[in-house]
């Protein structure tokens, strides 16, 4: 056998290794963890009279964060209306009603979570829609990443992985949640230079059991099983 046939075999070798795809099993991929943010505004116009929380507090579902000017009188009025329907003297309707009228003047929380940001202050004038508190959803937490568009078909939507979250000091279990139908170039603040010109898929992993050692904004690294 002549060199020149030994060159061309070991080339042949080289070329079809370097072309044999690659398993995502025994890739990495980085992001940061991010959570599901309410934004909860005031039903109805008028001035923030309370103000509960902080931001970084925690709270619960249900829980009163906030109440305007009306608050007072018109829960006096609800609690009037339950009495006169109890002695005969009022409809269910009208007691209904004052109920609504009540609420309208709260800002509760729908789901436990931190608080991430208050954008108005007692005294203010906060208008119709206008938003008061923003909650973080702790139980809903989730890392974005990027897989290539010739790696994105071993993935599928359930699929679990293994999440490890800088500071946290274990790992979580999570799994896939979203796959993009649409390719989109990788944002410059994840991959190296190389991978930045690759046409990539945001894939969206869910962690299973989120706790109070998760925060929002630090980095996390991703396996898929």
């Amino acid at each position: 056998m002549t060199v020149r046939m030994l060159i061309g075999i070991l080339a042949a070798v080289l070329i079809c290794g370097c072309s044999q795809p690659k398993d995502i099993k025994h890739m990495t991929f980085s992001g940061t963890m991010e959570l599901t943010e309410h934004v909860l505004g005031a039903k109805v116009a008028g001035r923030l009279t309370t103000l509960n929380v902080d931001e970084g507090d925690y709270v619960k579902k249900g829980e009163l964060l906030a109440t305007l000017d009306r608050f007072d009188q018109d829960k006096k009025d609800y609690d009037r209306a339950e009495v006169l329907y109890k002695n005969g003297g009022a409809d269910q309707q009208s007691v209904e009603h004052d109920r609504l009228t009540m609420e309208d003047q709260q800002i509760i929380a729908p789901v436990d979570g931190v608080v991430l940001v208050k954008d108005v202050e007692t005294g203010e004038i906060v208008p119709q829609g206008g938003g008061v508190v923003v909650i973080g959803d702790i139980r809903d937490q989730w890392i974005k990443v990027y897989v290539s568009e010739a790696l994105v078909h071993q993935l599928s939507l359930g699929q679990s992985a293994s999440i490890m979250v800088d500071g946290a000091g274990k790992p979580y279990r999570g799994h896939i949640t979203f796959i993009a139908d649409k390719a989109e170039f990788t944002p410059r603040n994840v991959q190296t230079p190389e991978e930045r010109a690759t046409q990539t898929i945001a894939v969206k992993v869910t962690v299973d059991h989120p706790d109070q050692y998760l925060h929002a904004g630090t980095f996390a690294d991703v396996r898929f099983d």
